[in-house]
């Protein structure tokens, strides 16, 4: 059964960072990363070598008869993740630079600094020049190979996963400087995804495609590209962007699960595991939709949505639990990433649920226990106590980063 609001209030109250520890924090993780640069490694760079590619096609098609085979790639991630210095290269994330770029235009509107609205007008310029070319309008992916279930998704194939934060990215930057050029932008990337992400035909609406001519239905490339297509509308004006949004907004209330859960997968490859991110990503979406479009059925499902939340994927001491149902959950204690978007969540949603005590419980866990003295924070706990420490850009970094810019605007401002 969920705490109520005030026994969360009352546990956690004294743990309410102060404006000036949040402060500091973002001050030595921007120093962080001009020192650090904006390569670096990532979670997946283990399996993006060729060896890490053919033991996970081999564990898709056999089972657990392969398992011998991605063990050794497991064992290393694990215990030994710094052995990627030696055999990976480093790469840029758009994903990441998206985030980087709204967090400096949230810590520009924060100090009135014009430097970091420099560094974000350097981020988009460096966005432009990453987006992959030859669709209906600018996209960005992964630099790297992945095998997934469904097969091998190469490098720079453009995601709705990835590139809505890049719509995001530059809508925050046109607000903020009236920089016609950046509005453009947005027009274009929303092109990109209202024509090349396809659309499969389910119950009351449609799935969306992870990327062109992909037809799965992952619950959250729905809640993203209908996240993004809703925000275009309002924007832009366009009736099919709303058209397409609402068709990708039923899908998503129609996944949902008598618990109020979301599986990860349905159709033909279904996935059924239930984690924290994830989770986190389709409430975002579901909910930004459903405020645009006036949606109510929307709005409740993301209030049966968090109730599960908040009861199945937090440990009994208020912290993230990485998975509620399957994953990989021997072996990840904590991720940076949950706690980013928990925070991230938790301020989205205040204008509908109390999520304050949320959010600040994940402000100071961020600040005073996850951020290490250099100034990025650490990644992952294992089992075991396992401190992976190696900063992944796209893999939490950023994501913290800007929830942290986003939490400390909101405390200047009030």
């Amino acid at each position: 059964m969920l705490p109520t609001n005030a026994e969360i209030a009352g546990r956690y109250r004294s743990q309410r960072p102060s404006v000036a520890v949040v402060e500091a924090a973002l001050v030595r993780f921007v120093a962080w990363l001009e020192r650090a640069g904006y390569s670096g490694y990532d979670q997946y760079d283990l399996w993006a070598t060729a060896y890490g590619i053919r033991s996970r096609r081999m564990y898709y098609r056999w089972g657990r008869l392969a398992a011998p085979l991605v063990l050794p790639v497991a064992l290393a991630d694990w215990l030994v993740p710094g052995v990627r210095r030696q055999l990976c290269p480093t790469r840029r994330y758009p994903m990441a630079d998206a985030h980087y770029l709204m967090g400096f235009v949230l810590l520009h509107r924060a100090f009135g600094s014009a430097l970091y609205l420099g560094r974000a007008v350097e981020l988009a310029e460096a966005l432009r020049r990453s987006h992959i070319p030859g669709f209906s309008g600018p996209a960005w992916g992964y630099p790297f190979d992945w095998e997934s279930r469904s097969g091998l998704c190469r490098r720079d194939t453009p995601l709705v996963t990835t590139t809505p934060y890049v719509f995001d990215a530059f809508v925050e930057l046109y607000q903020a400087t009236g920089e016609e050029s950046y509005l453009a932008d947005a027009r274009g990337i929303a092109d990109f995804v209202a024509h090349d992400i396809p659309d499969t035909p389910s119950g009351r609406g449609c799935a969306a495609g992870y990327a062109p001519g992909d037809t799965s239905q992952v619950i959250n490339a729905s809640a993203y590209r209908a996240a993004c297509l809703a925000q275009a509308w309002a924007l832009l004006g366009v009736p099919r962007y709303r058209e397409l949004a609402a068709a990708n907004l039923r899908f998503v209330i129609d996944q949902q699960e008598p618990s109020g859960a979301w599986p990860y997968a349905v159709g033909a490859t279904p996935e059924p595991f239930v984690d924290h991110m994830h989770t986190c990503f389709v409430l975002k979406g579901l909910y930004r939709a459903s405020q645009v479009l006036g949606d109510a059925e929307a709005l409740q499902a993301v209030q049966r949505g968090y109730a599960y939340y908040r009861a199945n994927l937090f440990y009994p001491n208020g912290l993230p639990r990485p998975f509620a149902r399957g994953g990989t959950r021997q072996f990840r204690v904590a991720e940076l990433y949950d706690y980013a978007e928990a925070l991230n969540l938790a301020l989205l949603l205040q204008p509908h649920l109390d999520t304050r005590p949320l959010a600040d419980r994940m402000a100071a866990e961020l600040t005073q226990r996850w951020q290490v003295p250099a100034g990025h924070f650490v990644t992952r706990i294992s089992a075991g106590g396992i401190r992976n420490r190696v900063p992944y850009h796209r893999w939490g970094q950023a994501q913290a980063f800007r929830a942290l810019a986003l939490y400390y605007e909101g405390r200047v401002k009030s």
